[in-house]
């Protein structure tokens, strides 16, 4: 299935899984159009300083890639500092978080799996 970022669908959400400040998420494919085998597969776009609240994912799991800029990723209490073209997948019950500790706005991929 081709789909052109005309066809997406793009929202705001404000402080998310209690966060900090808003992200803009384009949702690339709905979990219809991945067969229900994603929850999500979006691109979100964070200005400095925002970022997604510790969360768990067990028995789901999530795919964070980098595009743009600068995170910080907490994984289990460990923090590392994720660039573009790094990933982190979590999963198994184990808990993370993510923000943009960067200057500029920050992109990453982000698909959760059933």
């Amino acid at each position: 299935m081709f789909k052109s970022k005309d066809q997406m669908t793009s929202e705001v959400r404000e402080n998310v899984r209690d966060g900090n400040k808003s992200v803009e998420f384009t949702h690339v494919f709905t979990t219809e159009e991945t067969f229900n085998k994603a929850r999500l597969c979006a691109v979100l776009e964070f200005p400095p300083g925002a970022s997604i609240g510790p969360h768990s994912h067990g028995p789901d799991a999530e795919l964070y890639y980098i595009l743009e800029g600068e995170f910080t990723v907490v994984e289990n209490g460990v923090s590392k500092v994720l660039m573009p073209g790094d990933a982190v997948f979590t999963g198994g019950g184990d808990t993370h978080s993510a923000m943009n500790t960067g200057k500029s706005n920050a992109k990453m991929l982000a698909v959760v799996f059933e």
